[in-house]
């Protein structure tokens, strides 16, 4: 049951960027970097397997850990490029995700170095899963450092997910950046659908950049059925720019942009493949 819920997400993250555009400073493109390098690491921790496979895992209750690890490492490398860059290994309950010169969805963050993944049971309904970069960990070159946190509940097929990791590094320009991403996610196994809120909020240099999901609903292979994500850029040169996409179930989002005019416009979604097209 691979929902999308976090590429969809990312995705939406990395819209921050697209706020920068119309305000005229395209010129610099640290807001940009730094976006697409914590999608990248979203990327690499969800489509990868490390809670997907989770949420994946049949069952009433929470596997053990090393079974749960087990499930992970057996679970297919998806969203990173190219073909072979990321490979998996598991000891006991702790998977190691190595990433050598590996690309996210949007091909401009080149992740090195590895992420581990360590799994514990709270209770026989609850799985708790932690992963951090390890040290030496990079992105374009330059120090990146990544931790989440997830906690799992199991209830019937329905699993009870909240989420919580921290990036943070150095842009190619020298400008430093952190962000600090809240989710929780409630997802069905047998209907493979989810619901998705939650906030994102970081800076890169003097700018602060924010997202915000609100009531994010989806199913497998079909078009989100509601939700509103809303991306905030604010900082010297940007007062309160925002890129606005709702989602009603339709084939279309429709995305609101307002810096120093406010436009409108539907995207087409090819819904069968999770990803936004013109």
């Amino acid at each position: 049951m691979n929902l999308r819920r976090f590429s969809l997400c990312t995705t939406v993250l990395a819209l921050a960027a697209l706020v920068i555009v119309p305000t005229g400073c395209a010129a610099d493109d640290d807001e940009d970097e730094a976006s697409a390098t914590t999608t990248s690491a979203l990327q690499a921790q969800s489509q990868d397997g490390v809670l997907d496979g989770v949420l994946d895992t049949e069952g009433t209750l929470a596997p053990e850990p090393e079974a749960a690890a087990k499930r992970i490492v057996e679970s297919p490398v998806r969203g990173l490029h190219p073909a072979g860059c990321a490979t998996k290994t598991r000891e006991g309950n702790v998977v190691t995700l190595k990433l050598d010169k590996c690309t996210g969805p949007f091909g401009r963050v080149v992740l090195e170095g590895s992420l581990v993944a360590t799994f514990s049971r709270a209770s026989a309904n609850d799985l708790h899963v932690d992963i951090v970069a390890a040290n030496g960990t990079t992105a374009n070159g330059r120090q990146f450092t990544y931790a989440a946190r997830a906690d799992v509940r199991f209830e019937g097929t329905q699993r009870s997910v909240t989420y919580h990791g921290a990036s943070s590094g150095t842009t190619k320009r020298g400008k430093s950046f952190s962000r600090q991403t809240d989710l929780a996610i409630v997802a069905d196994v047998a209907t493979h659908c989810a619901q998705i809120d939650g906030t994102s909020n970081g800076t890169v240099g003097r700018y602060d950049i924010n997202l915000t999901i609100e009531g994010f609903k989806g199913c497998r292979d079909a078009c989100p059925t509601a939700g509103l994500a809303r991306a905030t850029v604010d900082g010297p040169l940007v007062k309160n720019a925002s890129v606005e996409v709702t989602f009603d179930g339709s084939e279309k989002a429709h995305v609101k942009i307002q810096a120093r005019k406010t436009r409108e416009r539907d995207i087409a979604l090819d819904c069968q493949a999770g990803e936004a097209a013109e």
